[in-house]
């Protein structure tokens, strides 16, 4: 909710003391910092999530490339698009393409 007002800064904040963290949190963080500017952040999010044993959706996809766009991380975006159908089975979907 903070994420998508624009208040990362808040969203950081409550996400760092939730106790538990699901799919849901992590993409909704990773897709807030992307949106916002943050691409750096979003990625190294996405770093912690995968050390956190938390396997990524489609919808972290859409996050992460949108993160590498924003940065201009070109050949990243496209070692983590590869990485969605090699490393975690998930054919890519439009919104991947955008």
């Amino acid at each position: 909710m903070y994420a998508k007002c624009g208040k990362i800064d808040y969203a950081s904040r409550f996400f760092e003391l939730m106790p538990v963290r699901n799919i849901y949190s992590w993409n909704s963080m990773i897709s807030g910092y992307a949106r916002h500017g943050h691409g750096q952040q979003a990625l190294k999010l996405f770093t912690r999530m995968k050390l956190h044993d938390q396997s990524p959706d489609h919808v972290t996809f859409v996050g992460v490339l949108s993160a590498c766009s924003h940065v201009g991380l070109v050949d990243e975006g496209f070692k983590h698009f590869k990485s969605m159908v090699e490393v975690y089975g998930l054919p890519p979907r439009i919104e991947h393409f955008s």
